[in-house]
């Protein structure tokens, strides 16, 4: 999974181990995080585009520390007799392993690297004139070529592998007209071999013709050659294939654009800022189901005179349709198919993914994907491989990945640590690898949620299974002794777990780390293998248990656990001392008394490791004397009973929570929650507030309580808060993310008071399902707002004019079209 990740494991691990555990000396601690670092430092001075031949070393290392921890945490569960001999003998070979990768190392950074070079690995001639879908980034691309006033001299090109980068801009700088253009044309392939700034330079000297003495390779030399040779002309750059991400460089250094001259950038490797300064970069699209369909009957059909018949031009939709839009997965599988029989579309059709996608495959496909894996920084490859884990088409949530990226142990537990694992699912989408579906409301900057494009999770599967860092089991077949063997299994099919051969399968090799259920959810109880006694993390929200599964309470080692239970939690849940995320929900939401509030156990307050709490309809119980949760952070579900000082005081630093009220009869003693958690924090990241099944008829309430002062995030729902009241809020001064859906205000007119500045940091606004008529504010920083269902509205403010991102969906036939009318007038 990547020395980065191993370090990191093995330092938790080791740090379980107490003084008074005599069976591994605390030399011998020390001894094997130092050695085991050095190949991590060794794996960072070895380049990119060589390690692959590293990786083979590297993976003996990390298998040798994978059975050094497991036989750590069996003797921390089992205390098994003749234990300390297997430990030493392990710790031998971990050290033999290490001295082995180190010499290795030494020979391949000794040597040239030349059979992994990036110009062998890419998909342009199989895309070579079939450019299909592309007509307007062509036009963007040329229309900012000629563009006789533009003085902006470099434009990015930059998609996910196999996109038709290369392709689109060959045709462009093909062009007959772009030719006559230009003085001087170059189209250079640098690849990663070339990092640095003065590299690229002698590449394009070179190019042109100019011998530099080899006692004259200063920099500024050859930024005084590189000026001379290209300010007297006009010039096209390409520089095709880039790898470093630091782009800035080659406009600072470049000649002054005088004369119009352009370079084009073709990486796969985008930039944060390429989302709001849109007009630096094409980012170019998959292609839809029509394109999709065209590019593969080009390409299957390449003979004019072959015919398609309507049966088959259904089913090739179909093969189209989850090739995913991807040109160069298209035109592979067209390539497959041609003159193939109408059952072997058939086949192809039924299959999950058209094409199964391996480092052995040698088609130009594979070969390109697994060189952009291969090219990932070393640290973000397991992060990388572990979204594989999820099935195709699964909403993949930036949430839930940090929650199991940090249950995993891919990074030491620290103040802050959330923010730093959701960066790495940001760089993942940034470096093309995993796809964005959306941006987050509180950072415009920041994504939401993540999927895979088929053709990379197929390679992560693939690379997972024989690095043995998860498995798929999908079908009974799957279930044999050789795939059993993995640090995860991810269970894509609960019915699997129904079958007796399984579990005994299980128990024969309980090594498992993490167990995964992704599979559909399950209506009747289905057993789950509680055998395996090194378990860290247990996903099952998909299974159902009509009662505690008590066996749970053995997984000692256990950082996470999600499960459906229709019953409340045991009081010896406490019993899971390392347990830091805690998700319990029940089956179809089931209410188990209609007599007040139900607790969790009291004991939950001594779980002093859980970080993360979600517990719908289930609420915090009075806290003995002197309890707290120190690292609680997240708190979901939970009804106002939760919310009282006494409970709140126990948290210190809780600055999130969601709340759930089933009944706002006494309105007024209900919402006076509010006041409780801004006596309370000061700091506040989030807070969500859902009133389910309001009273629309009761009598509005009259006041909105105090929220914390430096609160972030704010989202009600059916709280039925009177517009004039939003003043609270508004005058909130690092409220950046306000949410307001299903009557949270009610009233036909929202305007914000004249001569007074509020909402003052506010960047991002919802309004769902409300009976506004008209909206009339002035807000100084917004710049997404999003209106739905709000049926009633017929008049905004000009101010909305302005906003960067304006979506509006199903509100009335007549705003609706006054928005078509906007958009329109500034470009939208």
């Amino acid at each position: 999974m990547g020395s980065y990740a191993a370090v990191t494991s093995l330092h938790q691990t080791l740090n379980l181990i107490s003084k008074s555990d005599d069976f591994l000396s605390q030399s011998d601690k020390l001894c094997i995080i130092y050695e085991i670092a050095s190949v991590l430092e060794k794996m960072g001075e070895i380049p990119r585009s060589r390690i692959v031949d590293a990786a083979a070393y590297e993976r003996r290392v990390i298998d040798a520390v994978q059975i050094f921890q497991d036989l750590i945490h069996s003797h921390l569960s089992d205390h098994e007799i003749g234990f300390t001999l297997s430990v030493s003998q392990q710790l031998g070979i971990v050290k033999e392993e290490i001295t082995s990768f180190l010499t290795a190392t030494d020979k391949i950074s000794s040597i040239r690297y030349s059979n992994f070079a990036s110009s062998d690995y890419n998909t342009d001639n199989q895309q070579h004139n079939l450019l299909v879908g592309l007509d307007d980034q062509i036009r963007a691309l040329k229309q900012w070529i000629f563009d006789p006033i533009s003085y902006e001299l470099v434009k990015s090109v930059v998609g996910m592998t196999g996109i038709g980068k290369t392709s689109l801009v060959k045709q462009v700088y093909n062009d007959p007209l772009v030719m006559k253009e230009f003085e001087t044309r170059l189209f250079l392939h640098i690849g990663p071999d070339y990092t640095r700034w003065k590299d690229i330079m002698l590449r394009v000297l070179d190019e042109l013709g100019f011998v530099i003495p080899s006692d004259k390779l200063d920099t500024d030399y050859l930024e005084n050659q590189f000026s001379e040779a290209l300010s007297s002309q006009k010039y096209l750059v390409v520089l095709d294939n880039v790898w470093d991400d630091d782009t800035d460089l080659v406009p600072s250094n470049f000649p002054e654009n005088i004369k119009g001259s352009r370079i084009i950038i073709i990486s796969q490797i985008q930039r944060l800022h390429d989302y709001i300064h849109t007009n630096k970069v094409i980012l170019l699209p998959f292609l839809n189901n029509d394109d999709s369909w065209k590019l593969l009957h080009q390409t299957a059909f390449s003979n004019r005179e072959e015919k398609c018949s309507r049966e088959l031009e259904k089913i090739g939709k179909k093969i189209a349709k989850n090739c995913e839009g991807l040109p160069a997965a298209i035109i592979q599988v067209g390539e497959n198919l041609r003159g193939k029989s109408f059952q072997e579309w058939k086949i192809l059709s039924e299959k999950e993914d058209p094409l199964v996608i391996t480092r052995y495959d040698d088609t130009p496909l594979s070969n390109a994907l697994f060189f952009s894996y291969m090219m990932l920084p070393r640290y973000l490859k397991p992060f990388f491989m572990y979204v594989g884990v999820f099935p195709k088409y699964y909403g993949i949530s930036r949430s839930k990945l940090i929650k199991l990226w940090l249950s995993e142990g891919f990074l030491d537990t620290y103040q802050g640590i959330e923010e730093t694992a959701g960066n790495i699912l940001d760089i993942l989408i940034l470096q093309s690898v995993v796809l964005r579906e959306k941006q987050t409301s509180v950072d415009m900057y920041k994504f939401k949620n993540g999927r895979l494009h088929f053709t990379f999770r197929s390679l992560c599967v693939s690379e997972a299974k024989s690095e043995k860092f998860f498995h798929i089991l999908k079908k009974y077949t799957d279930c044999t002794p050789e795939n059993i063997r993995q640090q995860r299994l991810c269970v894509h099919n609960n019915v699997v777990l129904a079958f007796t051969q399984v579990h005994e399968l299980m128990e024969s090799v309980p090594n498992a780390r993490s167990l995964l259920c992704f599979g559909p959810k399950q209506q009747y109880p289905v057993l789950l293998p509680l055998c395996l006694r090194l378990l860290k993390v247990l996903d099952a929200l998909a299974i159902r248990f009509y009662e505690f599964p008590h066996q749970l309470l053995a997984l000692v080692h256990l950082t996470h656990l999600s499960i459906t239970c229709d019953r409340e939690l045991p009081n010896s849940i406490s019993t899971l001392s390392n347990l830091e995320v805690l998700i319990f929900t029940r089956h179809h939401n089931i209410k188990l008394s209609n007599n007040g509030p139900v607790y969790l156990p009291i004991d939950i307050w001594n779980m002093h490791k859980l970080r993360q709490l979600y517990c719908k309809g289930f609420d915090l119980p009075l806290p003995p004397d002197d309890s707290h949760l120190e690292n609680l952070i997240t708190v979901s579900g939970v009804s106002v009973h939760s919310c009282i000082t006494k409970v709140l005081s126990r948290i210190p630093s809780l600055n999130r929570i969601a709340v759930q009220i089933e009944s706002v009869h006494d309105s007024t003693e209900t919402f006076n929650f509010f006041g409780h958690l801004a006596s309370v924090y000061e700091e506040f990241e989030s807070f969500k507030c859902v009133v389910v099944n309001p009273n629309l008829s009761s009598q509005i309430i009259r006041s909105v309580p105090n929220f914390p002062m430096n609160i972030k995030k704010i989202s009600l729902s059916g709280c039925g808060f009177p517009w004039e009241n939003m003043e609270v809020i508004a005058s909130l001064p690092y409220l950046v993310v306000l949410k307001l859906r299903w009557y949270a205000f009610c009233g036909p007119l929202w305007k914000t008071s004249q001569g007074r500045r509020q909402f003052p940091s506010l960047e991002f606004l919802l309004l769902e399902d409300l009976d506004i008529e008209n909206l009339e504010f002035d807000i100084r920083y917004l710049r997404w707002v999003i209106v739905r269902h709000c049926y009633k509205l017929k008049k905004i403010s000009n101010q909305f004019k302005n906003i960067e991102l304006l979506e509006v969906d199903d509100c009335s036939p007549s705003f609706m079209k006054k928005m078509r009318e906007w958009r329109s007038v500034v470009g939208a």
